[in-house]
């Protein structure tokens, strides 16, 4: 699939046809979405972003009795060039994926001035939420279930950068971006300042960006200091999602990088309930993924075999 044919028409003449994207993605009328919001009621807002904002709602699926549940990223008209980028960046990505542990998206309403991106809707909102204990239960996540988290998305990222047809750099990996569904499973999201690359391979695609986006406090250094990016920012930025994991204030691990003991601000709630063995891959896995030279951190798809082989020790 060629990235250039998926685009929105421009013209008249153009409009006269589908897109890949409108073939691939159901187009939702405004007036319907505004139904399924109660009118975009502000009790229904579940998260806040740059350039948008995040709804709960609600449509009749396939004349089913019951409603089914859906989120909305509504994009915010003060910001029409890079939000309406990044609408359609997300659609034309998350219309080629799909994998487990990345969002589904069901489809998209691009009238007039009205840009709103529909997905699946994820019960358990963010791991950020979790972590931060903003989650609606407040019940401390496991460390089984923090592995199984962390599997999770390393999976997305492996599929990302070599599984997928072509290959995909997400550029914006934090725990706000990682969200939970009913299950727990892991779902990445938010693919808005995405790469993407030429077929899928084996060799690095490196990229040099005029405008440096995403999560500056966990952007890989090659990234934030040089505008370099390659597959092995995706890796450094999850080796940072792996230090929140633990409880791990990341600006004190990166400061005494190396005589930092990660055990020491380890949640209350895990100490003594790791296994040393799959605490010592954990580890290991957090530091490779921290190289400062980009060449010397692992595939995502190395970092997935380790972090199975720690869940194999724990349990």
């Amino acid at each position: 699939m060629v990235l250039k044919c998926l685009r929105f028409g421009d013209s008249k003449k153009e409009k006269n046809y589908p897109t890949v994207i409108e073939e691939l993605c159901h187009q939702f009328s405004f007036e319907d979405l505004r139904k399924s919001t109660n009118n975009f009621d502000d009790k229904l807002v579940i998260g806040w972003l740059p350039f948008g904002m995040v709804y709960k709602g609600w449509l009749k699926h396939n004349d089913a009795a019951t409603d089914h549940t859906i989120t909305l990223k509504v994009t915010v008209p003060q910001y029409p060039i890079q939000g309406s980028l990044e609408f359609k960046k997300e659609i034309e990505v998350l219309c080629q994926l799909r994998h487990p542990n990345i969002i589904s998206i069901i489809g998209f309403c691009n009238q007039e001035k009205e840009k709103i991106v529909v997905y699946e809707y994820m019960a358990n909102g963010s791991l950020g939420d979790y972590l931060r204990d903003r989650n609606r239960n407040n019940q401390p996540l496991s460390w089984k279930k923090r592995l199984d988290i962390c599997i999770g998305v390393a999976r997305a990222l492996h599929y990302l950068h070599s599984g997928a047809k072509r290959a995909i750099i997400h550029r914006d990996i934090n725990p706000s971006n990682i969200l939970l569904d009913k299950n727990m499973m892991p779902k990445l999201t938010n693919f808005g300042i995405s790469l993407q690359g030429g077929l899928s391979t084996l060799k690095p695609m490196q990229i040099k960006v005029d405008k440096i986006v995403g999560t500056s406090a966990l952007m890989a250094p090659e990234y934030a200091i040089h505008s370099i990016v390659t597959y092995k920012c995706d890796v450094y930025s999850f080796g940072l999602v792996l230090l929140h994991k633990v409880g791990h204030n990341v600006l004190n691990y990166l400061i005494q990088y190396e005589e930092h003991k990660l055990e020491e601000t380890m949640e209350p709630i895990l100490k003594g309930r790791i296994a040393p063995e799959c605490w010592q891959v954990f580890t290991s896995v957090i530091q490779s993924c921290l190289e400062y030279e980009a060449d010397e951190r692992p595939t995502m798809g190395e970092v997935e075999v380790l972090l199975e082989h720690a869940l194999s020790l724990q349990q």
